[in-house]
């Protein structure tokens, strides 16, 4: 669950502050249903849709789905929010502004240069307008200026630089306990009751990916490619090519392209490396949820697994309260010397807070924490000073991470005298 948040959470950041899409064309085709508004600005459920599309994997996991759109319309509400107050500062990207950055984007670039020809294309596939595609890199444009703006008030003091580079080079020695499955004896079998109410609570974990056939042509001739691509366009499927069912040896930008493919946007072109890579929606099927009798088995292992980490944490909790009261324990150690603090963020997804109480606080004991195989109690027995640092990394990463809070408490004031309201009905559909 850490590691699903903390993807969650990387993904919504870098798409909040760097990232553009079609989220900010509004009322692309008239009236449509608002998932959400921001003042009067309406964020539309096909911009809703087309922005899950990027995460498709997350969404493809059912623990994850709920919290990755409410996420993801987070990120839009809030984009529109900054895009608002940019524009009531009068930071609006001019004409010349937006010209200069697609001239100087690489995707859509051949033998070095601009190519009128390959925007089209690029924007076709995608089924934007220059005209939609240009106002919405106007309002991402807008936005940097708006965030440029907020980083010249940054600043650090002399105290907080010594204070984090203490954080991140300050040496730790001690002991690590890891407590595995292996140390516990499971005699558990769920009752047909138990199995049952597991399934009816947890239906979309098995839920079952549609199956796709894709029909794939790669030629080196561009005249052969938009040939094909023509033709699907006129509603007639060109013959040859190969079938695709598994994607997974073909180029990142090509399965990114299968990914976006629909009932709706059955085909597309793309180019890699010299090559084009036509591709066309073949064949599709609904998801579908397995009755009991099919996931009996899995349901079991779950409900099997789940209760070993119970009785697992449980012995965790126990082994760090005999290690605070100095009694003895069975389990053997694994020695750790002059160790960085950050390390244990690496291994154990330690935050921030608890990194600063296991370097500057006078305990001893910290943990339990979740591990891949199980469990982990710290034991620090020495704290010492670091050594030579990179004082200029440690200022921009603390820069970085001071002017990111800024834009948090920032855009948290925008989004509360917008008047934000949303459209629950619509938000899980």
């Amino acid at each position: 669950k850490r590691l699903a948040a903390l993807i969650i959470a990387v993904a919504s950041l870098s798409f909040l502050f760097w990232m553009f899409s079609v989220a900010d064309i509004k009322q692309m085709f008239g009236l449509q249903r608002c998932v959400a508004l921001v003042g009067d600005e309406c964020i539309t459920l096909r911009e809703y849709r087309f922005e899950l599309m990027k995460y498709a994997d997350l969404l493809d996991k059912p623990e994850l789905r709920s919290a990755v759109k409410r996420q993801v319309l987070y990120s839009m509400v809030a984009r529109e929010a900054l895009y608002q107050e940019a524009r009531s500062l009068g930071l609006i990207a001019s004409d010349r502004e937006v010209a200069d950055a697609i001239k100087e984007d690489r995707n859509f670039h051949e033998n070095g240069s601009f190519s009128l020809q390959r925007y089209r294309e690029a924007l076709e596939r995608l089924g934007l307008t220059p005209e939609e595609y240009e106002l919405q890199l106007k309002k991402h444009l807008s936005i940097q200026k708006l965030l440029r703006v907020l980083e010249k008030g940054v600043y650090l003091t002399v105290r907080e630089l010594d204070y984090r580079r203490d954080l991140l080079t300050k040496k730790l020695s001690g002991r690590l306990y890891l407590l595995t499955p292996a140390r516990v004896k499971l005699s558990y079998s769920p009752t047909e009751e138990e199995l049952r109410r597991y399934y009816e609570e947890n239906r979309e974990r098995f839920r079952r990916k549609a199956d796709r056939v894709y029909r794939l042509w790669e030629t080196g001739r561009k005249e052969e490619a938009h040939r094909l691509y023509s033709s699907l366009k006129e509603g007639k499927v060109p013959p040859g090519g190969r079938a695709v069912k598994d994607s997974g040896n073909l180029p990142p930008e090509v399965r990114r392209e299968l990914e976006r493919l629909s009932e709706k946007n059955r085909y597309s072109l793309t180019k890699v490396k010299g090559n084009y890579y036509v591709v066309y929606l073949e064949e599709t099927s609904a998801d579908r949820i397995p009755p009991f009798e099919e996931v009996r088995e899995e349901i079991l292992k779950a409900l099997r697994e789940e209760k070993a980490q119970e009785l697992l944490e449980k012995k965790a909790y126990e082994l760090a309260e005999k290690l605070r009261k100095s009694e003895e324990v069975s389990l053997k150690p694994v020695v750790f010397e002059n160790s960085k603090a950050e390390e244990f963020s690496r291994l154990f997804g330690v935050g921030e807070e608890e990194l600063v109480r296991i370097v500057f606080s006078r305990e001893k004991v910290f943990g339990p924490y979740r591990t891949a195989g199980g469990f982990a109690v710290v034991y620090v027995e020495r704290r010492l000073p670091g050594g030579e640092v990179n004082v200029k990394a440690i200022r921009e990463g603390l820069f970085r991470s001071k002017f990111n809070s800024l834009v948090d408490l920032y855009v948290d004031r925008l989004l509360r005298s917008a008047g934000v309201k949303l459209n629950e009905e619509l938000i899980d559909r």
